[in-house]
């Protein structure tokens, strides 16, 4: 969830503290209030005004609230984790124990209708349902809900996500910029690939370990070097440090050595985040790039970059990269992600 708890008003305090509820069903009738869960609600106005990662982290909130027994898992327990997605999931994911309870469940956020217009004022926000998952699982406690083990986490996704989606996420669990949470090891991840009863499922863990690198500095440089290896490109060079005669120019993101070619992944929080920008200004980081990419092409490099469009479409990248010179030595890998993902253009 996200550092700032939602602002949740639930009924059974406020008749802890007043005797009755009848005010938030009251509120609720009037369009003022979102019932978010049973007896759990927040400002419609506020609601409205989420974005739909906190919708979605006030929503886990909500459940866990209705039921402080809930131990979340697979995407929401990633979320939880503090780990990359590349989407907001469509439902809250829980374990449950038994099999017959098992599957989805419809969203539960509601808000009552305009007598004018009979809308809700929902109609365009997303809501998200539970889905409940009938697996063995190891549940710890963490950030004051119970949620499946980092470990079990991390396998239980990597194994169902799609390559580059796999891939970020060790990367980043496994790497040293992971400075929000714990984090794990190869041989960790190792283990537990060891209790899964499928062989393909530990086929895929051992293929996605194979290509995770600590050195990854971002969830973008992490799709598009999967991206790369599904492609059948050779493999960067991550994180290379370059000099001239004036000294260190800087570190890049890729580069392939023989054909004299760096690549950069331009992420937008590399002009627009302050943690990242310092004391410079956007302009000030533009300008400062230029002049470190004026630098390297004065060496005789190539210097390539892209931006997410690029790094989540497969089509896109490899025309960007064969442009520079980096094509293909072998065929794809079996089993290959299509060159588009679901949902995205191939133009």
């Amino acid at each position: 969830m996200d550092s700032t708890p939602p602002t949740l008003i639930l009924a059974s305090r406020r008749r802890a503290l007043t005797g009755s509820s009848r005010s938030l069903s009251r509120a609720y009738n009037n369009g003022e209030l979102v019932r978010v869960r049973f007896g759990v609600y927040y400002n419609k106005p506020a609601w409205l005004a989420l974005k739909a990662w906190q919708r979605y982290s006030a929503t886990i909130a909500a459940v866990a609230c209705c039921d402080p027994s809930a131990a979340f898992c697979y995407l929401t327990a990633l979320r939880l984790w503090r780990l990359p997605l590349p989407r907001v999931p469509e439902h809250i994911h829980i374990v449950t124990q038994s099999p017959h309870k098992a599957g989805r469940l419809p969203p539960t956020t509601r808000a009552a209708r305009d007598p004018k217009t009979g809308l809700t004022g929902l109609e365009h926000t997303r809501s998200y349902g539970i889905y409940r998952h009938h697996w063995a699982a190891d549940i710890v406690e963490h950030r004051g809900v119970a949620v499946t083990s980092l470990v079990q986490t991390v396998v239980d996704c990597i194994v169902r996500m799609e390559l580059p989606e796999a891939v970020a996420v060790t990367d980043a669990v496994l790497g040293s910029r992971r400075t929000t949470g714990e984090g794990l090891t190869r041989q960790e991840l190792l283990d537990e690939s060891a209790r899964l009863r499928s062989a393909a499922k530990r086929r895929r863990l051992l293929e996605v370990l194979a290509l995770a690198d600590e050195a990854s500095e971002s969830v973008g440089e992490s799709r598009s070097r999967a991206l790369i290896h599904v492609l059948g490109l050779p493999a960067p060079v991550l994180q290379h440090c370059f000099y001239d005669d004036d000294g260190l120019i800087g570190r890049t993101d890729f580069y392939w050595p023989e054909q004299r070619v760096i690549g950069e992944f331009d992420g937008d929080a590399k002009y627009l985040d302050d943690a990242l920008l310092g004391e410079r200004s956007t302009r000030e980081a533009i300008l400062a790039e230029k002049k470190r990419e004026d630098r390297l092409r004065a060496l005789g490099y190539k210097v390539v970059r892209w931006d997410w469009k690029t790094a989540t479409n497969a089509r896109l990248l490899s025309r960007k990269l064969a442009a520079a010179g980096i094509t293909a030595r072998k065929s794809p890998p079996r089993g290959q992600i299509p060159l588009a993902l679901p949902g995205e253009s191939t133009t």
